[in-house]
């Protein structure tokens, strides 16, 4: 393989996106080791090493808060680098400066730099995406920036790392063939992003997950901020915080009341960061009501038809399903609610079925990929769903005929681009 072989933005992408990726095909696309993210990293000439970072790990609620931290720091007028992931449309999208993705030529001169060892070394196609992201960052001289890490935290690729705040957001029981069978084996791989005498910020947690992570802090001389302390609560449609004896008041208009709690975590960075990246409160206030403007593709209680109240929300996982039907029972009964789901084959179980068979109406979509649950499986956990491909969606979501008010479409993050996909034009040109 030679240089030439990324002659054009087309190329690159295409080699990108032949790389196995966890969504589709999990574990296998996975490598559990630094080793090779290290080795990278130190050809690139530890890009990681040159941009200030924030770290955000957690079971649900860390895409959700690096997006915060990312619009409020630019709304005080930093140039903020974020990368999250999965990505719903483009690849490009994991990787945004002040709310834009890469555009083609920095991603096309990444490749004809270092595509060659990336192919060398074998990177999987999180740990090149990770890496891009450090390299960009660096290039694009941003004055902070936000990362996401893509599963657990201790071996996750972006672990190479020394942020100035480390943010766990929830400890939950997901991804446990890896990650381990109980809370607290889960909260110590979590807690592998804690550095030595860099700060924690910590979400709602169980008290036997918090109990895990607080005794690695300290061996770690890291000092724990518990979001709780600030009462996060939602009210009047508004999120509260109280620091001190102040109040703070927040549009949560679009938002879940559980935001409330990320609210909370990203009001504690900011504060341990005040130093170094000053942040007015009128800027912490503005940057959460604007996050919506400058990341509006998202899978997090999104409104996904400009006209209707139709609403996407990637929820995977136990919690973050139990946390979505509770708000949807505070919009409307569940009889008004149709229910439209797609699953990875290793997420759906019994527990999470039971939280979605109150529905009555319930369609299920096989999705593409060998991860993808199939027909037959979720019928059986949904014995009275109705079963739709792509053709059938399509004509439903796009006729005016449709009478349908209330939508939910959940059970996985890959499911947002088909979802969007049938509404049409409109969906698009709707963020």
């Amino acid at each position: 393989m030679n240089k030439n072989q990324f002659d054009t933005i087309e190329k690159a992408e295409a080699f990108l996106l032949s790389i196995p990726k966890f969504g589709n095909v999990g574990r296998s696309a996975a490598n559990f080791s630094l080793d090779r993210m290290i080795s990278f990293c130190e050809l690139m000439g530890n890009p990681q090493n040159s941009v200030p970072m924030i770290h955000v790990a957690g079971t649900n609620g860390k895409g959700t808060t690096c997006q915060m931290l990312a619009s409020v720091y630019q709304e005080a007028g930093y140039k903020t680098g974020l990368y999250t992931s999965p990505h719903l449309i483009d690849v490009r999208e994991r990787f945004k400066v002040n709310g834009e993705w890469i555009d083609d030529e920095h991603l096309l001169e990444f490749f004809q730099e270092f595509g060659k060892e990336a192919i060398e070394l074998k990177l999987t196609f999180f740990e090149l995406t990770t890496a891009i992201a450090f390299w960009y960052f660096n290039k694009q001289k941003v004055d902070l920036a936000i990362i996401e890490t893509g599963l657990g935290g201790r071996l996750d690729a972006t672990n190479v790392i020394d942020p100035l705040v480390s943010v766990i957001t929830s400890i939950g029981y997901d991804h446990t063939d890896i990650l381990g069978d109980t809370l607290e084996e889960i909260a110590a791989e979590k807690a592998g992003i804690i550095k030595l005498n860099r700060p924690v910020v910590l979400g709602r947690l169980e008290p036997e997950a918090q109990s895990v992570i607080e005794s690695i802090a300290s061996a770690k001389n890291s000092e724990v901020y518990h979001s709780q302390k600030l009462n996060p609560e939602f009210k009047d449609g508004h999120f509260v915080l109280h620091p001190a004896d102040n109040s703070i008041y927040i549009n949560a208009k679009g938002r879940k009341k559980i935001d409330a709690v990320n609210t909370a975590m990203a009001w504690m960075v900011v504060g341990l960061t005040q130093s170094t990246f000053p942040v007015p409160d009128e800027a912490f206030v503005d940057g959460i009501e604007k996050m919506d403007q400058r990341f509006g593709n998202h899978a997090h209680f999104s409104r996904i038809h400009p006209k209707k109240s139709w609403y996407f929300d990637g929820a995977h996982n136990v919690e973050s399903t139990r946390e979505l039907v509770k708000e949807l029972k505070s919009m409307a009964s569940v009889e008004n609610w149709t229910a439209v789901l797609s699953f990875m084959d290793d997420k759906l179980n019994q527990e999470i079925a039971d939280i979605w068979n109150e529905f009555p109406n319930i369609m299920v979509f096989e999705q593409e990929g060998d991860r993808a649950a199939s027909i037959k499986k979720m019928n059986s956990y949904f014995p009275s769903s109705k079963a739709i491909n792509s053709d059938k969606a399509t004509q439903l979501f796009t006729s005016d005929d449709n009478k349908t008010e209330l939508v939910i479409f959940s059970g996985s993050f890959y499911f947002y681009k088909t979802v969007r996909n049938w509404m049409g034009t409109e969906a698009y040109e709707n963020t």
